[in-house]
């Protein structure tokens, strides 16, 4: 049995910069980051395992907005030292209305783009290249972007291999103590384990006891374009978005990207604490084996083409995602036992701020406390 000072579980936004910090810190690591199953394929699953997320520092709560300029200020030097590239600079625009359900979410916004340097330009009515709802406010953050996901995680595990952690490309099937067993039967013997499963924390079993989150089953929505269509939005924006004043939820949507079979498609997604819940493997396969909610999505392909009127469309197609929502509204970053820490719980937020989410589950894993991190969060777990 192989011994480590650390096991990870978990390749994705939050374990994989978690064993890179650890072993750049000169302890010895195993990240099990098992890979992206084949379509059909029997997983796990992960919300990673996608194309393009936001990006961006401007946020309802400063400790979000704090968690993005951290991580996206060190995505040139990941770019970099990897040879990934990560980051699309498009501009971001945060937007909401001054009435309804969600005043108080811009009202909050609007606060923490004040005290951001330099501040965002503030907007009444259409930004970004968006046309926006009657009374809409914008922030628009010209650093603002997109990521690729499978870029970021594949860029983090190759700096924590040049690190010197050994990677098992491979899923974890049992924990016992501090000892992981892998799918092939391999065996690994560590002084501390981190679990950064993503969606399957709640249900892996990897976990001395089970956290209090939620995780969603959620339908994103595309749109394809050609490319001569995908060149007339080049300049287009990355949106979050409040579509009326009776609404309780925003929504998301991203400019052209090209996707791994070569073609362009825009992309949607929101929902509100609705829908169809995730509580074991079998649940998340039966999801991600589907199209997600094509009611869900054409009530998604509508709005955007408000927002994107004379849209020019290829073709239209849903897919499945998946949420976690943590009872704190913040991932939880904290002891889970002896030996165990949690790393996990994103609340659709953390794509972007993986790689500080890491280094934060570094810190508490070895053992120091976050308080002097600058953050209101303790990032404390709350238990089932």
């Amino acid at each position: 049995m192989e011994r480590f000072d650390f096991i990870v579980i978990g390749g994705g936004m939050m374990g994989a910069p978690c064993a890179r910090y650890l072993a750049e810190a000169g302890h010895s690591v195993a990240l099990v980051a098992a890979p992206e199953p084949a379509p059909g394929g029997a997983g796990p699953f992960a919300s990673h395992h996608d194309a393009a997320r936001i990006a961006r520092a401007l946020a309802s709560d400063p400790d979000w907005a704090r968690l993005g300029a951290r991580s996206m200020a060190r995505y040139a030097d990941i770019e970099a030292r990897s040879g990934e590239r990560i980051f699309r600079r498009s501009g971001g625009v945060l937007a909401g209305l001054r009435a309804g359900p969600l005043a108080g979410f811009t009202k909050r916004f609007l606060a923490v783009a004040s005290g951001m340097d330099p501040a965002p330009a503030v907007a009444e009515g259409d930004a970004g290249g968006w046309t926006l709802p009657e009374g809409s406010v914008a922030a628009c953050e010209p650093g603002g972007g997109w990521i690729d996901p499978r870029a970021m995680a594949r860029a983090q595990v190759r700096l924590a291999e040049a690190a010197g952690a050994q990677v098992f490309p491979q899923a974890a099937i049992a924990r016992a103590g501090r000892d992981v067993t892998l799918a092939d039967g391999t065996r690994l013997s560590a002084g501390h384990v981190i679990v950064a499963s993503g969606p399957h924390a709640a249900s892996d079993g990897f976990l001395p006891r089970r956290p209090a989150m939620t995780v969603w089953a959620r339908t994103v929505a595309f749109v394809e374009v050609d490319e001569t269509e995908a060149e007339r939005l080049a300049d287009l924006s990355t949106l979050i978005w409040v579509p009326g004043e009776t609404w309780t939820h925003d929504l998301y949507a991203l400019p052209p990207v090209r996707y791994p079979d070569g073609r362009w498609r825009l992309k949607v997604g929101g929902q509100g604490a609705s829908g169809p819940r995730i509580e074991d493997a079998a649940d998340m396969a039966a999801w991600f084996h589907g199209p997600g909610d094509p009611e869900v999505g054409a009530a998604l392909l509508a709005e955007l083409r408000r927002a994107l009127p004379g849209l020019r469309e290829a073709a239209t197609s849903t897919g499945p995602c998946a949420v976690v929502w943590t009872e704190t509204g913040f991932p939880y970053v904290d002891a889970a036992g002896p030996g165990v820490t949690v790393l996990a719980g994103g609340n659709g937020a953390a794509a972007k701020c993986g790689d500080e989410l890491g280094r934060l589950g570094m810190l508490r894993a070895t053992g120091a406390e976050l308080a002097g991190e600058g953050y209101r969060a303790t990032f404390e777990a709350r238990w089932a």
